[in-house]
């Protein structure tokens, strides 16, 4: 009975174990630091958006009190050759923001064709916080994939991800951003959170 007891005790120890070397996080990668001038800098690591097939788009971001209206925003898209060229990020019914500025600062390595492009701070906070999102991303090829950011019923990790990423910027900064849309908390879930 004893060695039964221990030998379920070890299995139960390695299947923890593996369960916590995988290779997903579970919250999203952000990292605060400073610059070489002294301007605070704040990096999200890329997630994927709601979709379940291999050619998901992914999002990164980084932020610079240098610049503290706007981020960079990267886009890749896995398993294609062709360089992504710009997005469009549908919000709602009715706003569309297309994404062509490229940055002079480089996409982060990621192992497949990702472009990073200036945008404001503010689309960051849509991209984190509007209901019924979804991203078209193009690339030089002429094609383009649309996938869900966030469908009301299903967050991307990258929705995730630009969400912890604000509250970052936020903490950095030491100023509250103005976001459009929901920021998900109780009060605003039960209706009672309104300016």
């Amino acid at each position: 009975m004893q060695m039964r007891f221990l030998w379920l005790s070890g299995a139960l120890l390695a299947a923890v174990l593996a369960g916590c070397a995988g290779s997903q996080r579970l919250v999203p990668k952000v990292e605060q630091g400073q610059a070489e001038g002294g301007a605070k800098t704040v990096t999200v690591a890329s997630e994927s958006v709601a979709c379940s097939r291999p050619q998901c788009p992914v999002l990164a971001a980084a932020w610079t009190s240098a610049k503290a209206g706007q981020a960079v925003l990267t886009v890749g898209l896995p398993y294609q050759k062709a360089e992504v060229t710009g997005a469009d990020f549908h919000f709602g019914g009715s706003q569309t923001v297309h994404v062509r500025s490229r940055s002079r600062a480089d996409a982060p390595a990621l192992g497949f064709p990702a472009t990073a492009f200036d945008v404001p701070l503010g689309l960051i906070g849509q991209i984190a916080y509007a209901p019924r999102s979804w991203v078209r991303v193009h690339t030089a090829d002429g094609r383009s994939v649309d996938e869900t950011l966030n469908s009301g019923d299903q967050r991307g990790r990258a929705v995730e991800a630009m969400s912890y990423f604000l509250a970052a910027v936020e903490s950095a900064s030491g100023k509250a951003i103005d976001v459009e849309g929901n920021r998900g908390g109780l009060l605003e879930r039960l209706g009672g959170g309104n300016k």
